[in-house]
């Protein structure tokens, strides 16, 4: 679509074609003001309708999430088990993706040591994060993305508070486009949940603390696949 400006004429009209846009406008300074004002108008609704904007349900299986009590020099340890999830993304135009994540992994909290040893309860990691997808191939649909947000880790008891950290991750896999709408696509991810060295978590009303912590890091890595639909 191009934009044209006629400074000559007596007054201000506005036609179009199915390719341009004619505004004229008496004055050169009229003229000027018009096609920098309502250039980001009419080029906009064409860039976006350029952008994809895609939905990716996914199923997953989640493994990692080591951690150690340092009150009863317990290991603990997050079970794997299968996580769900949806991706929100925005394709930029150039070859990157900005991507909303959101998933969930109901597990089990399970230690080992002298004094504590069995399961602790059931637990859901929720993952809320932002990401920015890089393709590397499109024919191939490879991919690299890197990741930011919080890890939620709520045990299933009314009794205990849930806990919400700072997370980092990376993502690399597939994304092939089986047609203009639709998609398969199978990832690999590594997340890691930052927490503070000797901090309590899962903590009650009556200030007790199930777990004390020594770990900085807690590790989960993922494998997920779902259809990605385009809109």
């Amino acid at each position: 679509m191009a934009l044209l400006i006629d400074y000559q004429c007596d007054k201000i009209t506005s036609g179009e074609t199915d390719n341009m846009i004619l505004i004229k406008a008496k004055k050169p300074g009229v003229g000027i003001f018009l096609r920098y004002t309502l250039l980001p108008f009419i080029v906009m609704p064409t860039v976006v309708a350029a952008e994809d904007l895609m939905f990716t349900p996914y199923l997953g299986y989640r493994v990692g999430g080591d951690f150690r009590d340092v009150s009863t020099d317990t290991e603990l340890k997050l079970g794997e088990s299968e996580s769900y999830g949806l991706i929100i993304g925005k394709d930029s135009g150039s070859g990157d993706t900005f991507e909303f994540i959101y998933s969930i992994q109901p597990t089990k909290l399970k230690a080992s040591g002298p004094v504590t040893s069995g399961l602790l309860g059931d637990l859901d990691v929720e993952n809320f994060l932002i990401a920015g997808k890089r393709t590397l191939n499109k024919e191939s649909g490879t991919f690299v993305s890197g990741l930011v947000g919080a890890t939620r880790f709520d045990p299933n008891s009314a009794s205990l508070d849930s806990e919400t950290r700072f997370s980092l991750g990376l993502g690399g896999g597939i994304d092939y486009r089986i047609n203009k709408r639709l998609g398969l696509r199978l990832e690999g991810r590594g997340i890691a949940t930052f927490f503070n060295s000797d901090s309590a978590v899962f903590c009650g009303s009556d200030g007790g603390c199930l777990v004390y912590i020594e770990s900085n890091v807690l590790w989960q890595f993922e494998l997920v696949t779902g259809f990605t639909f385009r809109f």
